[in-house]
């Protein structure tokens, strides 16, 4: 018993030292702004390098859990380059610490050489699609909703299609005149329009996100 215990540990041994933390060492912004969470390009250093397309955990020093999760989309000169993976909670910093998801080593090890067949279910309803989204920003008192915005959008539809039901979401705020909000909705449903998204329904319901400029969602349901 004592060689295979041995060649277990060995095996979790080396599976550990596979997982060395890779530190973040830099956040970059491309573009113009606003900048949003999910443009941020995080910056990586130490090893093993992973692959691209690799999802890596990231974790803060002296933090309990998983603070956010990358996805590797380039190597160069020696650092990773990752982006966030939704959903976007919580966004990583430099000095926190990223480790590649690999699965364990001891549940291949235990797996029994035969499993029996499972018992198959009657099929069950499955549940709604949840809606396409995407979030746009609007500089401080601004209604023209710019470039990199109108970009977005219109990769969105392209991806989502025209069919099914549109909604713009404009969250109400005490500090936002009624008309300014009125000309950005107007701003977005001619945005929609220029697409080929004829109508588009208002939801003013109250959400908040990160940043100093004014949200709005643009949703497709089916």
């Amino acid at each position: 018993m004592r060689l295979p215990l041995l060649l277990l540990g060995l095996g979790l041994a080396s599976a550990l030292s596979a997982q060395a933390s890779l530190t973040v060492v830099a956040v970059a912004r491309q573009g113009p702004p606003p900048y949003e969470a999910a443009d941020r390009i995080y910056v990586l250093e130490g090893g093993p390098a992973p692959q691209v397309g690799d999802r890596l955990t990231v974790r803060r020093p002296g933090a309990r859990g998983i603070l956010a999760r990358l996805r590797v989309t380039a190597l160069r000169d020696g650092r990773t380059e990752a982006r966030l993976v939704p959903p976007l909670e919580h966004s990583p910093m430099k000095g926190d610490l990223a480790t590649t998801e690999v699965a364990s080593p001891l549940l291949a090890l235990a797996a029994p050489a035969y499993q029996p067949l499972p018992v198959l279910a009657a099929p069950r309803a499955l549940p709604q699609a949840p809606p396409r989204e995407g979030l746009l920003f609007f500089l401080p008192q601004r209604s023209d909703l710019s470039l990199a915005g109108m970009k977005k959008l219109e990769g969105w539809v392209e991806a989502w299609g025209t069919g099914g039901h549109y909604v713009i979401h404009m969250p109400t705020a005490k500090a936002l005149r009624a008309e300014l909000q009125k000309d950005r909705v107007e701003s977005l449903r001619a945005a929609l329009r220029s697409v080929g998204i004829a109508e588009a329904t208002v939801d003013t319901t109250p959400r908040t996100t990160e940043g100093r400029n004014d949200p709005a969602w643009i949703r497709r349901l089916d």
